[in-house]
């Protein structure tokens, strides 16, 4: 039988050829049983000739497993319609598998109807071990530099990105099918960006590593065209071609509680000078009291002596000095009431009229200002009346806002400041508005934090203190928009009887 077809390949040459290849060859009749067994099979499986001729290849050559496909793989090319190409293991006679790569030709009778199956082999059980534990050490690798902290890309001598890291998709929005094959620059903002390939080419010219092997401090740009500071440190390795890496660390959050930390002790070390500033202002209210009694004493004292002679300007003189006496009281009450709050932090509330209280303000914080070209205008609401207030922090308050006002107004040509009350839904209003320069949005969230200014030499309390004195009040202090430039605070003070607020808050 074997003869037979050995002549059908063409004889005794043939034969030779078929057992000095190292290509397995194997030929099947229509029930399966091996009739042709060459030399690199038996050497492969470890059968004779003569224990493999006869047998079934799936009696003992094929795994448990495998043998439903392989039988079904035969009754197709014993039809003459199955596919050339098939792979399956192959028990070899000490039990080690093999796997065998064949090529298969169904070999015909004279009339046409299939009558062997012809199979070459070739065993790649090496290869696939070998593309095996590659892929596990490639996996492995990959593992590894997912597992990163830090952001991993490789790229090529011209840029172009070859791989790209889980963190890397994290901390620049790009999935690695949309980064692999772009060019390094997408990740780039300018001007770095369009110096990148002159670096690169420079350094492939030259050797000289001006980048390469150094840790630097860098800016990056993510998908959504955001700049963000990163640490960057860049190297690179041979693998049959030269190959960059860069390790890519994004400091956003780093910088940010950096920054923190300095605001922080910044105003850790504000609030050290402020407190010092309340033990000094309580100190001089303390030491100034006395002498400023003594003063308004003395004033008096005058005023009294004058009225018993007669001269010209006498009137006069006794006017003066009875409105004297007035302003040094006021500033003792001043005084007395910066080192009650200092030390104290309460509101004496008593009943007063609303206007009179601004006027007041309005004539103490206009001092000097008319020689700024300040243009002045007041509209006090003629049905205002009286509040519940602490008259002096609130007069405070209200000299704050118009001094800031005046500041705002020094480098513009138009400078006009308005002061306005009314009374609207049970509060009482007071308006401070004027030509200034505004704040920006982003300003405007911040101005009563602490610490906040936006003076060069400002101190950031004045409006924080401002609004905790209106608080105080169960009032209200907010900055509007106005139709043109400039600005408009608004101080809403709740009307209600004296019995019901005159409790310190």
């Amino acid at each position: 039988m074997t003869d037979d077809i050995l002549k059908k390949l063409g004889g005794s040459l043939a034969s030779q050829i078929l057992e000095t290849v190292d290509t397995l060859v194997v030929i099947l009749d229509r029930y399966g049983e091996v009739i042709f067994f060459n030399r690199a099979c038996q050497l492969l499986s470890g059968f004779t000739t003569e224990e493999a001729i006869g047998r079934k290849v799936w009696d003992f050559l094929i795994l448990d497993e495998e043998i439903d496909a392989v039988r079904r793989t035969f009754e197709k090319l014993t039809a003459g319609n199955a596919p050339a190409h098939f792979t399956n293991y192959w028990k070899t006679k000490n039990g080690a598998p093999r796997i065998i790569e064949w090529s298969n030709n169904t070999l015909k009778d004279e009339d046409g109807s299939p009558a062997y199956i012809l199979g070459t082999g070739i065993d790649i059980t090496e290869t696939r071990s070998k593309e095996a534990a590659l892929y596990e050490s490639k996996s492995f690798l990959r593992s590894i530099v997912d597992a990163s902290p830090v952001a991993i890309i490789t790229s090529d001598e011209k840029g172009t990105m070859l791989s790209f890291s889980r963190k890397a998709e994290v901390i620049f929005g790009y999935k690695e099918s949309e980064a692999l094959g772009q060019n390094l620059t997408l990740l780039i903002p300018e001007p770095d960006r369009s110096r990148h390939d002159q670096y690169l080419n420079h350094y492939l010219e030259t050797g000289e590593r001006r980048v390469i092997g150094k840790a630097r401090q860098v800016m990056a740009l993510n998908k959504n065209g955001e700049r963000f500071p990163v640490a960057l440190h860049t190297n690179e390795f041979h693998d049959g071609e030269r190959i960059f890496i860069g390790f890519i660390e994004d400091r956003s959050e780093q910088i940010a509680t950096e920054q923190r930390l300095e605001d922080i002790k910044n105003q850790l070390q504000h609030m050290g000078r402020i407190s010092a500033m309340g033990e000094i202002a309580a100190s001089i209210a303390h030491e100034l009291g006395q002498p400023l009694t003594a003063a308004a004493s003395l004033a008096g004292a005058v005023s009294l002596t004058l009225r018993k002679v007669e001269f010209p300007q006498r009137d006069d003189a006794i006017s003066h000095l009875n409105e004297t006496v007035s302003e040094i009281r006021r500033a003792s009450e001043i005084i007395r009431q910066m080192r009650d709050f200092m030390r104290k932090h309460k509101t004496a509330k008593s009943l007063h009229d609303v206007n009179h209280v601004v006027e007041e303000a309005i004539a103490i914080a206009l001092i000097g200002a008319e020689a700024g070209g300040v243009h002045v205008t007041t509209n006090l609401g003629s049905d205002v009346g009286e509040a519940a207030l602490d008259r002096i922090q609130i007069q405070q308050v209200i000299i704050n806002l118009i001094r800031n006002s005046i500041d705002a107004m020094q480098d513009v040509e138009e400078k006009h400041l308005t002061i306005s009350t009314a009374k609207r839904g049970g509060f009482i209003e007071v308006k401070v508005s004027d030509t200034g320069h505004g704040f920006s949005d982003s300003v405007k969230k911040r101005l009563f934090e602490p610490f906040f200014t936006t003076k060069e030499e400002g101190m950031g309390i004045g409006l924080a203190i401002s609004k905790s004195i209106i608080d105080a009040h169960q009032g209200e202090i907010i900055i509007v928009e106005t139709e043109s430039l400039g600005a408009m605070f608004i101080i809403k003070l709740p009307v209600g009887d004296y019995d019901e607020t005159t409790e310190n808050q």
